[in-house]
């Protein structure tokens, strides 16, 4: 089976760059090729494994669904290896530690989504939630990435604690780990003891996908995090859970309406105050952690709709912001490495310092605001129009006018970058191998902007086997 095929590249993959690291002799170069040769091979066969239809073992899941999740995680993982070419040198802990645990992370999120009972879910998200905690403080020199990388830990072990102990509840009312055997049980009435263990599994969910209320660790873990591990943080994870929320939902619960209800609330939540506290930041990381949760609150609103086409268009929302958010971040990275703090104020007269690097920013940030022409605007059209199909008015508006705010901050930093005068004079060396990867990426937020039809029929496809229509 081509999905083992891909679980067993990755678990031995991330094995082999961890024991190869002290044998290569320009470690970061050699490392970053291979991490980003191995994710190649894994997003060719996972194209391939979109055929499949087989369980393995009882407990994985070979499908589109799983296929289509490889393929993004691959992709977060190709990108971020290629984005740490910059400054691999700077890694106290070595780069082959470093490119270990991305693999490790996109295998956890892969076994997520293919997971088939409760408790290789469980196992799938602990796996990419460990790998984070270690990117997140593997720049442990600097006070910030110390003290987000603590937060992010202690969060994230209360938040598995409770996701835990919600999946102990379900097993304690329906008898079982499968998700089958816990599906029939829900379809002859909601166990009340499994239906409150949903609900505080939903709250450790939340927390992984960055939800509000659960969403205190992001600003810090962000900004102490360098920005091509940020770009990992803001987008694996969130793929793996938004993608295993679904999964979830269809193979163990099916149609509950009370979660349905309290993830609508969640993505209200998450939309709203994301935005508006996003409005107040000056540093950018800050300001990129906030607008994550926002973005997350609209893919929250596609799952809760549900459907092939809530969830498609969920799905196709990942796609975009994996684009756009990690070309944001990436951004970031070059100005850092040039010397440019990752400050509003640090950004001024970017335009006239380094013009190529200040319009492919542009591009990144105009399709997290949702530019028409760029993929985030019709990841949000198609989130919008599945809360209209499905009636949700209310939360139609409340999406459209936070959206508003969005453009505010935005182009507040646009704003800086291109209008106002440069603190120092003088052009900036830009990191050509961080230039080449920001143009790739503008490059397929214009495609998917202009072209989205093909990738968003193979997810609404992937999510039509899911629910077997």
């Amino acid at each position: 089976m081509i999905t083992l095929v891909v679980v067993l590249l990755l678990a031995f993959g991330g094995l082999g760059l961890a024991l190869a690291a002290p044998l290569s002799p320009r470690r970061s170069e050699v490392l970053a090729g291979a991490t980003m040769a191995l994710f190649a091979l894994v997003a060719l066969l996972s194209v391939v494994a979109f055929g499949e239809r087989a369980v393995l073992f009882g407990s994985l899941e070979a499908g589109p669904l799983t296929a289509l999740a490889a393929l993004l995680l691959a992709a977060a993982g190709f990108f971020v290896a290629w984005g740490n070419l910059a400054r691999s040198e700077e890694l106290w802990g070595g780069p082959g530690e470093f490119f270990a645990f991305l693999v490790w992370g996109v295998l956890g999120g892969v076994l997520l989504v293919g997971a088939r009972n409760l408790l290789l879910f469980f196992l799938g998200l602990e796996l990419s939630a460990y790998a984070t905690y270690v990117l997140a403080a593997y720049d442990r020199d600097r006070k910030e990435s110390a003290e987000g990388a603590m937060k992010y830990l202690v969060l994230g072990a209360l938040s598995s604690a409770l996701l835990l102990y919600g999946f102990a509840l379900v097993y304690a009312g329906t008898g079982s780990l499968e998700f089958e055997a816990i599906r029939a049980a829900f379809g002859k009435g909601a166990p009340l003891l499994a239906l409150l263990g949903l609900l505080l599994s939903l709250v450790g969910l939340g927390f992984k996908l960055a939800l509000v209320p659960f969403h205190a660790w992001v600003p810090d873990a962000y900004q102490g995090a360098r920005p091509v591990a940020a770009a990992f943080l803001a987008s694996a994870p969130k793929i793996a859970v938004g993608l295993g929320l679904a999964a979830l939902f269809v193979r163990a619960f099916g149609p509950t309406e009370v979660v349905g209800k309290a993830l609508l609330y969640l993505a209200l939540l998450s939309f709203v105050f994301g935005n508006l506290w996003a409005l107040a930041q000056s540093n950018l990381k800050r300001l990129l952690a906030y607008s994550t949760i926002a973005h997350m609150g609209y893919l929250a609103l596609g799952l809760a709709v549900g459907g092939a086409f809530g969830y498609a268009s969920a799905g196709f929302y990942l796609l975009a912001y994996l684009i756009a958010g990690g070309a944001a971040f990436f951004a970031l990275e070059a100005a850092e490495a040039a010397g440019v703090p990752s400050t509003i104020e640090g950004w001024k007269g970017l335009f006239k310092r380094a013009p190529g690097l200040s319009v492919l920013a542009a591009i990144a940030f105009l399709s997290l605001a949702g530019v028409p022409g760029l993929a985030g605007f019709l990841a949000k059209l198609y989130v919008f129009a599945a809360a209209a199909q499905a009636g949700l008015y209310l939360a139609l508006v409340l999406a459209v006018l936070t959206t508003v705010l969005g453009y505010y901050y935005y182009f507040r930093v646009l704003a800086a970058a291109f209008l106002e005068a440069p603190a120092e004079a003088g052009a900036l060396s830009v990191n050509p191998s961080l230039l080449s990867l920001l143009f790739v990426l503008a490059g397929l937020t214009l495609f998917f902007g202009v072209w989205p039809a093909g990738a968003f029929s193979g997810i609404e496809e992937a999510f039509r086997v899911l629910l077997g229509l």
